[in-house]
């Protein structure tokens, strides 16, 4: 049966797109090895703990956490942290970032943090969506499972293998060699020596301070004039 309706409004929605953006974040946190904990408020009671809070997940997920403070969050604030895969914000209902298409990296809130590193949270769809941290503070936070055949999950980003938050590859090399780690390493490594590398100060030894040339660069002081 056909018929001619009258449509008198039509209302375009982007529940769907955003539904499948924040699903896309909480992957890309999955994946991530270090994870910025981005303190966007002080004033706001119990963002201590939610920082704990998340410093343990990441932890227990063997991703390296670092904590933020940058005062109000822009673009090109988090851009100074080029080392960090994903951030995570802590901060009011009012201040979650729902439009993070500008940063360079996935910026996520503390209720996708926990759906992503708490073994003991799922969600869908149809249960609702939080801003509010504190929600989560005194929630349990599961443990991952050891068995040989538990705690490995496949990412719907690269398709790669995940064991307890490590690569599969990552994780073959871990069993074949033991290295000491620290969490400064990673920034250590990083460090400028000057724009010649193969000179180091303990292969030179001691040196003597000596005065260096004054005047201007037009004509120095111990310069001869033509």
């Amino acid at each position: 049966m056909f018929g001619n309706f009258e449509i008198s409004n039509f209302c375009y929605s982007t529940a769907w797109r955003q539904l499948r953006r924040r699903l896309f974040l909480i992957e890309k946190l999955r994946d991530a090895r270090t994870v910025g904990i981005v303190v966007g408020t002080t004033g706001v009671k119990g963002h201590r703990e939610a920082v704990t809070r998340l410093r343990q997940l990441c932890r227990q997920q063997r991703k390296t956490p670092y904590v933020i403070s940058v005062g109000k969050i822009n673009v090109a604030k988090l851009s100074n942290f080029s080392d960090i895969d994903v951030f995570i914000v802590i901060s009011c209902p009012f201040g979650v970032l729902i439009d993070t298409s500008d940063y360079f990296r996935p910026v996520l809130s503390v209720f996708e943090a926990e759906m992503a590193l708490n073994p003991d949270r799922s969600w869908a769809a149809d249960s609702g969506w939080s801003a509010e941290f504190c929600d989560f503070l005194g929630e349990s936070i599961g443990q991952n499972k050891t068995g040989e055949d538990d705690g490995v999950d496949v990412s719907l980003v690269t398709g790669r293998v995940r064991i307890n938050g490590r690569r599969e590859e990552e994780g073959k090399d871990a069993q074949q060699q033991i290295t000491l780690y620290t969490a400064g390493d990673y920034f250590k490594e990083r460090t400028w020596h000057g724009l010649d590398n193969s000179v180091r100060l303990e292969e030179q030894g001691e040196t003597s301070i000596s005065e260096g040339r004054s005047g201007i660069a037009a004509a120095y002081a111990n310069e001869q004039n033509p």
